[in-house]
């Protein structure tokens, strides 16, 4: 693989690790500390997380169509650049609503990181090597999410100082992007300018969008709640639901398999098996949170089961937008964030009224719901993996 391919994926794995994995997901695991010191009920927490979703939505939207306009090197890096603005906003906080509005500024990173990333390994990395790069950049959500476990043990109560370092690794991210992220091609400009890319709805987008709709209203519990379960309901310290977060950031790792194993197992295959094993780490969790394996063996379950679905519906999307790269990342996406803004408000009043049990456990079953749905095609989809030659 040539130097500026490589260049490109590690920025790109930077930026979604960046926006992902420390400008939203790392709300879920710094909660509890931010419950006590700003004074957040569990509804109000949920909200709040939602906010980030919400965010991610408008972004999501705004760069799928821009980046096709002004090319993936602007969006990225106004993305990076959008994430350390908010996170240093989270940082310096003392209100509810102050806190809701920098959540959502972070949260809108996240929607404009993905689909410029999707332009630019269409654009600069040769064809049978795009369904890997894709997938391990998608995976960098994972990377993100682990790094912020480390964090959080050396920053031990103070995460405004854990945010504010977040906030200087966005930066960094920032020029990196600058140089590594290819500009608009002319060409594209044009056909976008002209129109001359077939419209926005095709055949069989709905089954996508409810799947990955159900996908994301499913993990919204487990994000943005599972540390608080570990506490609360299995006594553990905050060191412990630490632990249990970098362990799903580590197992997410292995999502940026996703494209490989489609193509050996089958869409459908993945799909389904991911799905599954969400359910029982919602499950899992809920039901021996005293029991320290089981907490450990959840948030690895969760964390690999995730980011691999993110990664189905990537595929999944770009098999139906391969002319439109960034719309085929952005739709599914899109749809997931959908799922997370009803979810986590959702799982916030279930918990204030029936309890951490029956929320953890109606949020599994609609994962299970959810893997009932399955990919079908009329032509034969050819996504073939990437070669491991040079």
């Amino acid at each position: 693989m040539a130097r500026t391919e490589c260049r490109l994926i590690v920025a790109g794995t930077m930026l979604i690790g960046t926006t992902y994995g420390l400008a939203r997901f790392a709300y879920g695991l710094f909660l509890p500390s931010m419950r006590e010191e700003v004074g957040l009920s569990a509804t109000l927490a949920g909200i709040i997380g939602s906010g980030a979703y919400v965010g991610y939505c408008l972004a999501i939207v705004l760069s799928a169509l821009l980046v096709e306009r002004f090319g993936p090197r602007r969006i990225a890096v106004t993305a990076a650049l959008i994430a350390a603005v908010g996170m240093a906003g989270i940082a310096v906080s003392t209100q509810a609503i102050w806190l809701a509005g920098a959540v959502l500024l972070a949260g809108t990173s996240t929607g404009l990181a993905s689909p410029p990333m999707a332009q630019a390994v269409s654009r600069a990395i040769t064809a049978p090597r795009q369904g890997r790069a894709n997938t391990v950049i998608n995976a960098g959500t994972s990377l993100g999410v682990a790094v912020s476990g480390p964090v959080a043990f050396i920053a031990t109560g103070q995460w405004r100082l854990a945010y504010a370092a977040f906030a200087v690794a966005a930066l960094l991210n920032a020029l990196l992007l600058l140089i590594s992220v290819p500009r608009s091609c002319a060409s594209d400009t044009a056909k976008a300018s002209d129109g001359q890319v077939d419209g926005l709805w095709r055949p069989r987008a709905l089954t996508l969008i409810v799947a990955a709709t159900g996908m994301g209203m499913a993990s919204a519990a487990f994000w943005t709640f599972s540390s608080e379960v570990v506490i609360t309901l299995g006594h553990f310290e905050q060191a412990t639901a630490n632990i249990a977060w970098i362990l799903i950031g580590v197992a997410g790792l292995v999502g940026g398999a996703a494209g490989d194993l489609i193509a050996r197992l089958g869409l459908n295959t993945v799909h389904r098996g991911s799905l599954a094993a969400m359910a029982g780490a919602l499950g899992l969790l809920v039901l021996s949170p005293s029991n320290l394996a089981a907490v450990f063996v959840s948030g690895a379950l969760f964390g690999a089961a995730y980011i691999m679905l993110t990664g189905v519906y990537l595929v999944w999307g770009i098999r139906l937008y391969a002319d439109r790269p960034a719309i085929g990342l952005g739709l599914p996406f899109l749809m997931i964030a959908v799922g997370q803004i009803v979810g986590s408000p959702l799982a916030g009043y279930l918990i204030g009224s029936r309890g951490y049990l029956v929320c953890f456990i109606a949020f599994a079953l609609i994962a299970v719901a959810t893997a009932l749905i399955g990919y079908r095609t009329t032509e034969r989809a050819a996504f073939q993996p990437a070669s491991t030659s040079p």
